[in-house]
Order: structure tokens, then sequence, then C-alpha cells
């Protein structure tokens, strides 16, 4: 009887068998590395993307910015001059007298403008009194409520932020040539708010 031994055999497809499940794995395990690497790189590319679009947006605002200027204070300005213009316009609708003194209030109460006045007549007030002459004043810090004229004889009623801009007001209008004997009749804290600010009231004489 012959005997064959197949022992040698089994165990080389065992060896065999072992070695095609540890290259699967190896497979396997290369083909997970891939995945990871691939979704890793188009995260990174998402992410590059993502921040290259956010600095365009950037350089366009910080551009916008620039082209637009100080929009706020620019805005603020438009708001008060809108703001002047609708007081003169409603002085003027109850004037009595010449369009040329509401005309002169809006110069006076203009920022970059002033008075009309006599630069002799003006030059020889400051030699008796110094502290006569108006000064660099941002006039929007003062507004007008009402202008009354009967007989040349003005009441004036307004606001001002401070009692400093009360004086700086009166100065320019004694400075005028359209205006004179300026007398403050009343002044009067006020508030709304947490806003102070000062009332009013004025009278002069006008000339025309």
């Amino acid at each position: 009887m012959i005997r064959i031994n197949l022992l040698p055999t089994r165990r080389a497809k065992r060896q065999e068998a072992g070695q095609r499940q540890f290259l699967l794995m190896g497979l396997a395990i290369l083909s997970t590395i891939g995945v990871v690497v691939f979704v890793h790189l188009e995260a990174t590319n998402d992410l590059e993307g993502v921040q290259r679009e956010n600095t365009i947006i950037q350089a366009d605002v910080a551009r916008l910015k620039q082209d637009l200027g100080d929009y706020d204070k620019v805005r603020a300005q438009r708001e008060e001059l809108l703001k002047q213009r609708k007081t003169i316009q409603s002085l003027e609708a109850a004037r009595a007298g010449p369009v040329y003194l509401l005309r002169e209030l809006s110069e006076i109460l203009s920022p970059g403008k002033g008075p009309t006045f006599d630069r002799v007549t003006y030059e020889e007030t400051l030699r008796r009194d110094p502290n006569a002459g108006f000064s660099n004043w941002e006039p929007k810090r003062a507004w007008l409520d009402s202008y009354v004229e009967d007989k040349h004889k003005v009441k004036l009623r307004g606001s001002a932020k401070s009692n400093e801009d009360v004086a700086e007001f009166l100065k320019r209008l004694n400075a005028s040539v359209f205006f004179k004997d300026v007398n403050l009749d009343a002044t009067a804290q006020a508030s709304k708010g947490s806003v102070k600010y000062v009332n009013f009231g004025l009278s002069a004489t006008v000339i025309y």
C-alpha cells in the first residue's frame, strides 16, 4: 500500500493563503491611507480657496471704504446742513425784513463761512477790545428756532451746545454789517436725555 504525505502541500497552501490575506490587508490599509490623504488634500484646497476669497472680499471692502471716505462723517454733515436749511426756510417763511438778512444768518451759521463785516471797523473794534473778535468756530454748535422782526427790531431764539457757543454767535452778529445793538436777553440750561445744551434769547437792531 502506497502512502502519500500531503502535509508539505497543505502547509504550503496555508502559507500561500496567509500571504494573500496579508497582501489584501496591506492593500486595504494603503487604500484607506490613500482615501484619507485625498480627503485631506481636498479639504486643504477648499480651505485655501475660502481664504483666498475672504482676502479678496476684505480687499474689496477696504477699497470701497477708501472710495467712500468717512461715510458717517459725511452723512452727519449732510444731516446738519439739511437741518440748518430747514431752519432758514422756516425763518424765511415768517420774515418781515429783506431776504439778505436771513442769508446773512445762514452764512454766520454755515461751516467755513462767517459774517459780512467791514474790516477797518472790525480792526478798530479789536484794538479797543481784543476779546471782541470772532474765532474759528464750528457754527453747527448753535442753531436758531425763531426770528421775529418788528420795525427793524429783531428777537432771536435758539439753542447752543454751551454758553461759549452763545457768546461766539453774539460776537459774529456784532461783527456783521447788518446787525447792531446785539444784546443777550436770557439763557437757560436744558437737556434732552443725556445731551445737555443752552437755550438763549437775544435782541438786536437790523440795518437795511
